[in-house]
């Protein structure tokens, strides 16, 4: 009995329709005057079996993006705009509606899977327990059969005997390993990883990377990998979206990206990885601090560090324009104003 045929059967999508579509998502945290608006209009649409790569420094609002989809934020977060997953609206949820949600068509793995894992039940517990909320009618047996098959899955030694390790027993990529199986335990049609291998070696980073493209691609599931390393999605993702301050400010295809970046912002995430085939080449970091958003910054908020930034950059926010999956949030790059530094005269 193999996992997928007991997992719940994803409803006839409309013809045309995307998986997931985000318009206009914004997450304030607080409120009066020390309210922080941390995601501020995010527009996303993702296919079903694409990719997508999320990446930025840390406090881009990557995360709380992601977490608004399943409505996971921290007490006190209030989400403004649209989330939909197949057409059907998914804030204003109730809670128990949302639990239907969670885990059987939406998976999620955490960075850090021992603040995600119970230190105190068993590998074996707490997958046959993801196993057993959205497939009630299963029986002992075959939750148990299922949870095997999911920790051989996702190449775990000895499965049946894992089964009842506990999760200090386990190495830190194995126990993201289990994470992993929780997440795909009921095909979901979405899986998001959250900096999955921020706590791991390079080797093991890897290997769970692979594991994730192979699972993705095998159960015909959509990718959204967070990450604030754009070396991470090199060959993983169709496609990326750099945010900055709560803002998308450049999206498109991997190749695309790394070929002809054009957001200064993007140019500066990519002059921050080392070189394999150039290792002479100087790593460069991106001078200042990331922008405070209590309150947002006049004009853009990327013009303060921005090498390429003019008058206008610190007058006007611009917005995201472009085609479908070639979007860019930029003054300078995309046209709308001469590249002209302050002070500079404009062009004869």
């Amino acid at each position: 009995m193999s996992v997928a045929a007991t997992a719940p059967a994803h409803g006839a999508p409309r013809a045309g329709e995307p998986l997931l579509e985000v318009r206009g998502l914004t997450v304030s945290i607080g409120r009066g005057p020390d309210a922080l608006t941390a995601v501020r209009g995010i527009d996303l649409t993702l296919q079903r079996g694409e990719s997508l790569g999320l990446v930025g420094e840390s406090g881009a609002g990557k995360s709380l993006s992601m977490l608004s989809v399943t409505s996971l934020l921290p007490r006190g977060a209030r989400v403004g705009g649209s989330v939909r997953l197949e057409g059907r609206e998914l804030i204003g949820l109730r809670s128990r509606e949302l639990r239907r949600v969670r885990g059987a068509e939406i998976g999620m793995v955490f960075q850090d899977p021992m603040t995600s894992l119970n230190p105190v039940f068993t590998i074996g517990r707490q997958v046959e327990e993801a196993i057993r909320i959205h497939q009630p009618g299963l029986s002992r047996s075959e939750v148990a059969k299922a949870a095997v098959a999911l920790l051989a899955a996702v190449a775990i030694p000895a499965p049946r005997e894992r089964l009842h390790s506990y999760p200090f027993e386990l190495s830190g990529g194995m126990r993201q390993r289990v994470m992993i199986a929780i997440a795909i335990a009921n095909n979901p049609k979405l899986l998001i990883a959250d900096e999955p291998t921020t706590a791991l070696d390079v080797t093991i980073q890897a290997q769970i990377l692979d594991l994730l493209r192979r699972l993705a691609a095998e159960r015909e599931m959509a990718l959204v990998l967070i990450t604030h390393d754009l070396g991470v999605i090199a060959g993983m993702v169709d496609r990326v979206a750099v945010m900055y301050a709560g803002r998308v400010v450049e999206e498109r295809t991997t190749a695309e990206l790394f070929a002809s970046p054009r957001h200064p912002y993007t140019k500066a995430l990519l002059s921050c990885i080392p070189r394999a085939d150039r290792p002479d080449a100087r790593v460069l970091g991106i001078p200042g601090s990331p922008a405070t958003l209590r309150p947002p910054p006049p004009g853009c908020a990327f013009a303060p560090r921005c090498p390429d930034a003019v008058d206008a950059c610190h007058e006007v926010d611009p917005a995201l324009e472009g085609e479908p999956g070639a979007r860019i949030a930029c003054l300078v790059a995309s046209g709308r104003v001469a590249a002209t530094r302050p002070g500079e005269p404009g062009p004869r």
